[in-house]
C-alpha cells in the first residue's frame, strides 16, 4: 500500500519531464521550419564566423534539425509510454541528453553574438537539465539504473 503514491508521483513527473521537452523541441524545431530563417538572423550573426562556416544558412538549418530530433525523441518516449514502465526511461534520457548539446549549440551563439546574458540562461537551462537528467535516471531505493531495464 505504501509503493501506490511514490509511484505514481514518479510516473506523473517523468510525465510532465516528457512532455515539457517535447512541447519545448516541438513548438522550436517546427516554428524554424514553418517560418524558414528569420530577417534578424543575418543581423545578429553575420559577423560572426558562422557567416563563412557553415554560412547562415545552414546554420540556422542544423539548429532547426538539433530541435526536430530532440522533439522527435521525447514523441518516442511518450510513444513508448516510458513514464509509466518500472524500468529505466532510455528514451527519454536520450532526449535529455541530446537537450543538453542543444543547449550548448545555442549558447555558443549567443556568446559568439556576445549576448552574455542570453548565454547565461542557455548556462541556467543546461543545469536544469543535468537535474532532470539526474532525477530520471535515479530510481529512489533501487539506485542509479543507468543500465538496467
Amino acid at each position: 500500500m505504501t509503493s501506490f503514491l511514490p509511484t505514481l508521483w514518479r510516473a506523473g513527473s517523468l510525465l510532465a519531464v516528457n512532455l515539457l521537452f517535447l512541447m519545448m523541441w516541438g513548438f522550436a524545431g517546427i516554428d524554424k521550419v514553418r517560418t524558414g530563417v528569420p530577417t534578424w538572423f543575418g543581423s545578429k550573426f553575420g559577423a560572426t564566423f558562422l557567416a563563412k562556416f557553415p554560412g547562415l544558412t545552414a546554420t540556422f538549418w542544423l539548429l532547426a534539425a538539433s530541435e526536430l530530433v530532440g522533439f522527435a525523441l521525447a514523441l518516442a518516449a511518450l510513444g513508448r509510454v516510458e513514464f509509466l514502465r518500472n524500468q529505466t526511461p532510455k528514451l527519454m534520457l536520450t532526449t535529455l541528453v541530446w537537450s543538453l548539446f542543444i543547449f550548448l549549440e545555442l549558447a555558443f551563439g549567443l556568446w559568439l553574438s556576445s549576448d552574455f546574458n542570453g548565454t547565461f540562461n542557455m548556462f541556467v537551462y543546461f543545469g536544469i537539465t543535468l537535474f532532470i537528467l539526474h532525477f530520471v535516471a535515479y530510481r529512489g531505493n533501487a539506485g542509479w539504473q543507468m543500465t538496467n531495464g
